[in-house]
């Protein structure tokens, strides 16, 4: 397996955030019970599924890094 060459950047990328983001909302509704009345299900559901889309848009866009470095 080869990586990337700005591999050592994994975390500055918005795909890595926005997945990253998007794995704790569906950790969080493993725990869904300690949220329940909390928060509104539909609510939850649209964000989680906003995330989703949001790392699929961003995978095919051209990232740069903060140094202007490109992806």
């Amino acid at each position: 397996m080869k990586l990337i060459e700005s591999a050592g950047s994994w975390h500055r990328l918005w795909s890595v955030r926005l997945a990253l983001a998007g794995s704790v909302l569906n950790a969080g509704a493993i725990g869904w019970t300690v949220f329940q009345g909390a928060v509104n299900p539909l609510m939850y559901a649209a964000i989680n599924m906003g995330f989703g889309v949001g790392v699929a848009i961003v995978r095919v866009l051209s990232q740069s890094l903060p140094d202007g470095q490109e992806q």
